[in-house]
Formats: C-alpha cells, sequence, structure tokens
C-alpha cells in the first residue's frame, strides 16, 4: 500500500461516528400504542419521550440506528429525570452475537446519556437498539433517546460486561428462586404450574429476552458457554440420550434452579447429580 493510501485509510480509521435517535425521530422509532407519550419531567431530549407499564405481554419500543461498517461502537441511552420509573429496565442491543441486554436504573441519572457498554456491531440500518417493559417493579419503562458513538480501534466491545454480567445473572438467579416449590406441570408456564422450559422462558421475559417454550428450541438461543457455567447461564442436558431433554439456570454455585419432573417441583440441584450435562448457553 502506498503512502498516500495508508494515510487516507488511517484518517477514516479514525474518522468519528456518532449518531442521535429521538424517540420522534421520524422512520426511525417503533412503538405500539401501549407506550404512552409525555414531555413532563427535567432534561427531556428534544419535546417528548415514550413510557410503558410493566408487563409480560407489552412490545419493545425500538430505535432504529445506523451501523456504517463492522466495528465497536458505544451505545448510550436517555430518559428523563421524572419521579415514577423503574429501577431496573432491560435495554438490549443488537450486536454480532445477538442481543445483549442491560438493565439501567432510570429512578437515577434522568436527562442525561448513561453509556450502556461498548459492542461490536455489524453494518446496517435497522432497529438496534430496544426497550423493553418486561420487568418487576411498580415504576414504568422510559424510552427517550440513544446514541451511538464508533470507538477507536483497540477498544474491546463489551468491556461493560466483567460487572454487568454478573449483576445481571444475579438477578436472574432471584427471579427463578421465586418459583421455588411451584408444582412441576408439563406443558404449562405460569406461577401454578411449570416445566424446565416454562421455568425459564417466564424467568427470561422478566429481562426482556423472549424464549419458545421449548427445551431444545432454547439450546439453539444464546451463545455457548466455555468453561463453568456462571449465575443466569442457561444449563442443558441430555438424560435420556435421546437429545436436549431438560433445561434449568445455573446459580455460578455448581447448581441450578429447575423445574424438576424427578422432584415434582421447581427446586435447586446440583449440576453434578443430573444426567447428560451438554453444556450451556449465556443469553444476558
Amino acid at each position: 500500500m502506498g503512502v498516500a493510501s495508508a494515510e487516507a485509510g488511517a484518517r477514516a480509521e479514525s474518522a468519528p461516528y456518532s449518531q442521535v435517535v429521538d424517540n420522534a425521530s421520524k422512520g426511525r422509532f417503533k412503538a405500539d400504542e401501549g407506550w404512552g407519550t409525555s414531555s413532563y419531567g427535567r432534561g427531556v431530549h428534544d419535546e417528548n419521550y415514550r413510557f410503558g407499564r410493566p408487563a409480560e405481554d407489552q412490545t419493545l419500543a425500538r430505535f432504529k440506528v445506523k451501523i456504517p461498517e463492522p466495528a465497536n461502537y458505544a451505545v448510550y441511552a436517555r430518559w428523563p429525570r421524572v419521579k415514577g420509573l423503574n429501577d431496573s429496565v432491560p435495554v438490549g442491543v443488537e450486536t454480532t452475537s445477538g442481543v445483549e441486554w442491560t438493565r439501567v436504573n432510570q429512578q437515577r441519572d434522568g436527562g442525561r446519556w448513561v453509556r450502556l457498554g461498548v459492542f461490536e456491531m455489524e453494518a446496517g440500518d435497522d432497529y438496534s437498539v430496544v426497550f423493553s417493559p418486561g420487568t418487576s417493579g411498580r415504576g414504568y419503562a422510559a424510552a427517550d433517546a440513544v446514541k451511538v458513538e464508533r470507538v477507536r480501534s483497540g477498544v474491546a466491545a463489551s468491556s461493560k460486561r466483567s460487572e454487568g454480567d454478573d449483576s445481571a445473572g444475579h438477578d436472574v438467579v432471584k427471579e427463578a428462586r421465586r418459583y421455588t416449590g411451584v408444582p412441576y406441570r408439563l406443558g404449562t408456564a405460569s406461577r401454578s404450574g411449570v416445566d424446565c422450559s416454562g421455568l425459564t422462558m417466564q424467568v427470561y421475559r422478566k429481562f426482556g429476552v423472549s424464549l419458545p417454550h421449548d427445551v431444545e428450541k432454547q439450546y439453539r438461543s444464546g451463545s455457548r458457554v466455555r468453561g463453568e457455567p456462571k449465575a443466569g447461564d442457561l444449563v442443558f442436558f441430555d438424560e435420556h440420550g435421546n437429545g436436549i431433554s431438560h433445561v434449568g439456570i445455573a446459580t455460578g454455585r455448581g447448581t441450578i434452579v429447575h423445574a424438576s419432573d424427578y422432584w415434582r417441583r421447581v427446586t435447586e440441584t446440583k449440576i453434578k447429580y443430573i444426567n447428560g450435562y451438554r453444556g450451556a448457553k449465556r443469553l444476558l
């Protein structure tokens, strides 16, 4: 490569790129009627924002962002400073390895850009940043604006994960343990009865992750875990030698919370006591 070409390449690589998408940006935001509109509060970006009441079956609020080339991008989210928001709102970013979720406390940091992390993202122009109202508590989820910025070479993607994943994973375990003692019922997924994939589906729905009610299809979700499962990972088993038959949620301490056909209820069991361990998948 000639000197001129090398200098041009270096300038292109270092050229800054940033995009802000507001909930009112034409053609760049989607949310159904379940998301209300308000201008009340301090630090509102532009004129208004959208808000959704916590609900398992509520749809996502989606922001369409343009990613000019495959690279690492810092992603920021914004919500207003107003009372009544939720302290654990799931925000998802579409990365090269699937959607990565971060939970944000919207009871603080209102009216400013909050960095979710650095993510490896594919080139495209799509709805790549989403807010979910699938959370517990009474506060609303707010979706005001998002921002993406290309970061310089050498900045590792998902640098927030060393802290964020462990925290989110333990939140998943905490939610799973709330089902302890719920009866095992094949083909069901509710507080009155669940099977193994029904439990994992219900738990992860609280964190904005939609899973099918099918253990084999869940096995095709997420990214494969190398090494020991961490808190919140899905752990899979082939108990009878006929394919994936069972799933539970790792606690990070050598056990899983699962809906057990053997014990006929949701319980916690050491992984080594369950036949046919096939590996773990990470969704957060």
